[in-house]
């Protein structure tokens, strides 16, 4: 067991699990109830998905690396698919449930988490992992739970007529703006995670990578660090004012010092040992007290 959780990185699941969370929070907030059932069935889909994806970048790092693997190639392998195929199978369910507008959603999240880590050019040794991370997991994933439990969340409509194979699209941009605004903090902390892993991997990357790091240089890509933190805090205010999150959403501000230390902390000193957990505890303070907020405005 030991080894099958540092395999698909348990540790790291705090980046699915915490918008989760958000996006509850924010559909009690405007709905005043949760789909129960399916959202924990998301959760389990979603889960899987991420530990496939994390097993998957292990397995073919091993293999690129020369380094012991967790399993023999052909169990890993066995592994991958199997997460794969139950998060595949809760997600149709999900769809037979819903309706087609999971059925793109998810087809994306599935379609983001095998060209991740597998094929010639993988988005995660790409210039674009940061912006696939941030989207995928900070809105998209906040996007199909809000979905799953408000039927009247509808700011992208899907629609597909089998008999004349026709497939309609509604979008509401007022809506899908308001939402993206909601999502942004997320999306923003979530992004900074990989942001960080190339910072302190750049040398380390720089025979098979060519990260938005190698792009951008050392000095540029530390000001993007810390210029995505501030952005997620003015998104919050923001929202806030505009009503579309509750005031008390403006708590998130409190964790501003020890963030900003946190930033003074990685601009000084750029390790996968020592500072990289920092761009972890600043989502996860974040994220905790931006749900907490929500949560409390629906209580109230």
């Amino acid at each position: 067991m030991k080894r099958f959780l540092d395999f698909v990185e348990i540790r790291t699941k705090l980046a699915t699990f915490l918008p989760f969370c958000a996006a509850l929070a924010y559909v009690f907030f405007i709905t005043g109830s949760i789909n129960v059932r399916s959202s924990l069935i998301y959760l389990i889909a979603a889960l899987m998905l991420d530990m496939a994806v994390t097993a998957t970048n292990n397995h073919f790092n091993s293999k690129q690396e020369n380094s012991a693997p967790h399993y023999r190639r052909l169990i890993s392998l066995g592994i991958i698919g199997i997460m794969m195929l139950i998060s595949l199978g809760l997600g149709l369910y999900l769809v037979y449930l819903h309706g087609v507008t999971i059925l793109f959603l998810g087809a994306f999240c599935f379609f983001i988490g095998i060209i991740y880590s597998f094929g010639p050019a993988p988005i995660c040794k790409s210039v674009y992992g940061e912006i696939f991370s941030g989207f995928t997991v900070g809105t998209v994933i906040m996007f199909i739970v809000v979905s799953i439990n408000d039927p009247a969340f509808s700011p992208l409509g899907l629609s597909f007529s089998l008999s004349d194979l026709r497939l309609g699209l509604d979008i509401d941009l007022v809506w899908l703006f308001s939402f993206g605004l909601v999502t942004l903090p997320v999306t923003l902390a979530v992004s900074n995670i990989m942001l960080a892993n190339n910072i302190c991997d750049m040398e380390a990357d720089r025979p098979y990578r060519y990260t938005l790091v190698h792009n951008l240089g050392l000095k540029k890509s530390l000001w993007l660090f810390a210029g995505l933190y501030y952005s997620a805090y003015l998104a919050i205010v923001l929202a806030s004012l505009l009503g579309l999150i509750p005031l008390f959403s403006l708590l998130t501000l409190a964790t501003f010092p020890l963030v900003q230390k946190n930033i003074r902390l990685f601009m000084r000193i750029q390790s996968k040992r020592e500072t990289f957990a920092l761009s972890v505890k600043n989502f996860t303070f974040i994220l905790i007290v931006y749900t907490l907020g929500i949560a409390l405005g629906a209580l109230f």
